[in-house]
C-alpha cells in the first residue's frame, strides 16, 4: 500500500487493477493520453484512480473519460512515456496492519468519519483499530508494509 500514500485522495481500498501501461503523446500534467486506446471500452470511469507509478506517491481520481484520454483531478506530473496504473475506485474504509516501523515512526490517516489524525509510537506487527480511508504521504514517516484489512 506504500505506493498509494496520498495527500489528496482516499486510497485505502484500491486494490483492483484495471490496467497498466505507458502514457503517450499528448499527455499533460493532469491528462493521460494513450493514442489508440479506448478507455471507455476498458471500463475506466469517473472515480477510478490513476497512479503515476514512476513518481510515487502520485495519484488522482478520474474526472472524465473520453476515448483515448482521461482527465484527472490533480496534477500528477504525467508526461509521455510515464508508467501508469489505473485502479477501480472505492470508498470502503479498512483497518490497517502495520508491518514494519522504524525509529520515530508516525502514521497520518483520515478516518471514515473524516478526522485527520497522526499516530505515534507505532508497534510493528499490529493493527490500528480505526476505520481508515486515507493514509497520508505527508505526516507518515518510517512506516512500511502497511496492509489494508476489510
Amino acid at each position: 500500500m506504500t505506493e498509494l500514500l496520498s495527500d489528496n485522495e482516499d486510497t485505502v481500498n484500491l486494490n483492483d487493477i484495471i490496467e497498466s501501461g505507458l502514457a503517450g503523446a499528448g499527455t499533460t500534467l493532469n491528462k493521460l493520453v494513450v493514442p489508440g486506446r479506448d478507455f471507455v471500452a476498458a471500463g475506466i470511469r469517473e472515480g477510478d484512480l490513476v497512479v503515476n507509478t514512476g513518481v510515487i506517491p502520485n495519484c488522482s481520481r478520474v474526472l472524465s473519460v473520453e476515448g483515448d484520454s482521461i482527465t484527472v483531478a490533480n496534477n500528477m506530473s504525467l508526461f509521455a512515456g510515464a508508467t501508469y496504473t489505473i485502479l477501480k475506485g472505492s470508498t470502503e474504509p479498512a483497518t490497517l496492519y502495520i508491518g514494519t516501523v522504524g525509529a520515530g515512526a508516525t502514521l497520518k490517516v483520515r478516518t471514515a468519519g473524516g478526522d485527520d489524525i497522526v499516530l505515534d509510537n507505532l508497534v510493528q506487527g499490529t493493527t490500528i483499530p480505526l476505520q481508515v480511508v486515507r493514509v497520508y504521504n505527508t505526516g507518515t514517516a518510517n512506516v512500511s508494509n502497511i496492509v489494508a484489512l476489510f
